[in-house]
Order: structure tokens, then sequence, then C-alpha cells
């Protein structure tokens, strides 16, 4: 089949959840299918890159900047207009163009919509199958964020977004042919939101486990370990609130403990913290391996988001051992103390971490677990399987 696939972010390099996502659902469409990626470039990291995504697919890059003046002018769009500000920030009519342009030359027999914000240059009405490929119930993600943000500006405006964001969501889901979801959590969570939509299935996020291979630890290690995009909202309050609620009563028991936050882009308020002589803010890493040998403890203290997050998986799959709330550990097949720790009050989780560093036992039985189970259910070969499959039943 002819797949035109829409991406929202440009898959490469892979720092991140989303774009690993992208780069292997692109990766397995290819091997299989006559595709043509159409993506978003945002920068000139990315523009070094594109040579290698040609090696999968044909396609064509749309620039996309993000000024403040255009900022704060979709901002007050969204309030005078009703309209997500989610998705309107990321309409340009150079996308709009070269994606109508590719319909008509390309003659696409399914549009693969990467992320929910690509589905506005799509015609819904065409000749064509479309599939939404939504990594998120998106809608949730702003939920959340306005239940939980100690801003109350963030608060206030999260509160406005979230319900415009959730009805453009379940449009765009009721007209699709196929949802992709990347849990059954997820997809429960968005057939409560409308149970009339019933076109949805899961498809994991899967994890390149032989990349990510076991790591041997150092023994007695007490550094607290957490690696994620720290620009991304649910991530940097997710720190702050282990910094502030947790950490110093990790310290009363494990006075030597150490906290390390890597990932890419940290604001402020996350640089802020290496004030403290017991944190390090590392910023971007290339390769996650290069600091998991000096993990006691890897840490998901999530308290908004949704789908799955891969930094989790490719935790387990080093056999790290792991501690995330009921959030963090959302959509994935795990059980509380058997492939990882799940705690959600902030005495909780410093008992489970601290029982991590203090337990060698523990730690190793949980790293042992979590990488069986990431090499049962969430290699890419098995996730690969399964889209390829619903593929072949939506061409039927």
């Amino acid at each position: 089949m002819r797949v035109l696939f829409l991406a929202h972010l440009f898959p490469l390099p892979l720092d991140s959840g989303g774009k690993i996502k992208s780069y292997h659902t692109l990766r397995i469409l290819s091997s299989a299918h006559d595709v043509y990626c159409i993506s978003y470039l945002r920068d000139e990291v990315e523009a070094q890159r594109i040579g290698e995504l040609r090696g999968l697919c044909e396609g064509i890059e749309v620039p996309l900047k993000r000024g403040i003046g255009r900022k704060m002018s979709d901002i007050l769009g969204s309030i005078t207009s009703g309209r997500s500000f989610i998705i309107s920030r990321d309409y340009r009519r150079d996308m709009h163009r070269v994606v109508q342009d590719a319909i008509r030359r390309f003659k696409p027999d399914i549009i693969h919509i990467d992320h929910l914000q690509m589905a506005q240059f799509v015609d819904f009405d065409g000749s064509y199958k479309i599939v939404l490929d939504n990594h998120n119930v998106e809608s949730m993600i702003i939920r959340r964020v306005a239940e939980t943000s100690e801003n109350a500006l963030v608060r206030a405006y999260a509160g406005l977004e979230w319900p415009k964001l959730q009805n453009y969501e379940l449009d765009v889901c009721r007209r699709s042919n196929l949802v992709l979801m990347v849990s059954e959590q997820d997809k429960i969570s968005l057939h409560d939101l409308d149970s009339s939509i019933l076109n949805v299935e899961a498809v994991p996020i899967g994890v390149d486990i032989d990349h990510f291979q076991p790591v041997v630890r150092t023994p007695g290690s007490k550094t607290i370990l957490s690696i994620g995009t720290m620009h991304w909202p649910p991530n940097i309050d997710s720190m702050l609130y282990f910094y502030r609620d947790i950490l110093p009563l990790v310290c009363d028991r494990v006075p030597d403990c150490s906290l390390t936050i890597a990932g890419q882009k940290p604001v402020d308020s996350i640089r802020a913290l290496a004030n403290d002589p017991r944190v390090t803010v590392i910023g971007y890493v290339d390769d996650d391996r290069k600091l998991s040998s000096e993990c006691g403890a890897f840490i998901v203290p999530l308290r908004s988001g949704s789908g799955v997050r891969v930094k989790i998986l490719n935790a387990l799959a080093m056999g790290l051992p792991v501690v995330s709330t009921s959030i963090g550990a959302e959509g994935l097949a795990v059980k509380s103390g058997e492939h990882l720790m799940i705690a959600d009050s902030p005495a909780e989780f410093a008992q489970a971490v601290i029982d991590v560093l203090q337990n060698p036992e523990l730690a190793a039985n949980l790293g042992s677990n979590g990488r069986k189970l990431v090499c049962e259910k969430y290699s890419w070969e098995r996730v690969g399987e399964r889209l390829l499959s619903l593929y072949a039943e939506l061409a039927q």
C-alpha cells in the first residue's frame, strides 16, 4: 500500500519518547509498504539527520519556528476563537500546501497521522483511509496539568485549554478509520470519554532490546537517577515535586544519596536545583546507557501525563530498579514489587526509593524481572507484528 506519513516530530535524533515511537513506526511501515513522509523540522541538529531518514523512505521537511510573538498571538487567538492552542500553534500554511500537494501526487491508500496536531492538514472526506496514531490521550495530559500544577496561571490556562482540546481530539477520533493508542489503559480512557468510538486498537511502544542491554551497576551506588525531556511541563513538575517533598525524606534515611537529573533543555527552575550539592543537572545526554552504571534507583515521580513512558521501558531493558508513580507506570503490564516499585504519596515513594537503595537483592530482582518483561512483550519485533496486522485488516 501507499502510505503518507505525517510526522509532527522529526523522528531523528532519538532523544525523546515521541521521536523513538515515530521513528520505529515509520521503519516498520516502510519495511512492508511504500511510504512517503512529511515532517516538521525544528533545528539544525534535526536537519543534519535528513539523509538517515531518506534511507527509510522518500519525504519532505517543513521548518517549524515558534517565536514568543507567534506564541502570544496563538494564545490570544485560542481564547477568543474557542480553538485549542495545542493544535493552532502548529498550523502553518506551508505544511498545509505540502500535504495537499503530496496527496495529489502520491495518491495514498492510507494517511498515517502521527500525533494529533497533524490532523488539521488532512481532508477527512478523501478517497484514502485515515489512521490516527495518538501517542497519548492528549487532552488528559492538559487536564492533569490543570489539576496538579503549582503555578496558578498554568492551572487556569490549562483549565481553559483541555475541554477545547478534548472536543477536537474526540472529533478526529470519530472521523478516522483507525485510532492507535499506546496501551489498553489509554484505549479505555478514550472509550470512557466517548463510548461511541469503537475504531480504537492498542499498539504498545517498543524498546530496542539489542541496544538497551542489561548494565553492570556500581555496587552500593546511592545515586537516584531521572532521565526525561526537561522542558516538558509534566517532567518539570515531577522533579520539583520529588526534590521538595520526597528527597528530604530519603536523605533522612540515606544521607549519602544524590540526585542526578538528565534530559534535554532543562528550564531555569530545574537548573536551579543544582545549587544544592546533592543535585546534579546534566542536560542532554546522547545515550542513556552512559549514566546507568551509576544508577542506584531510577525514578519516575510523574503526577500528570498520559500514554506510556519510553524511559521506563528503556530502564527496565537495562535492568535498572525503577520507582514510579501509578501515572508514570500507566499503560504498562507491570506489577509493583515484581518488575518495579509503584508508590504515589511522598512518604510511600520515599520508602520505595530507600528500599531499593538499601536492599541490593530487591534491586537485582526488579532489574532481572523488568528485563524479562520487556523482552517478552515490548520488543519492536512484537510491536511491528501487531501494527502490520492492523494495517492488513484495514486494507481488507
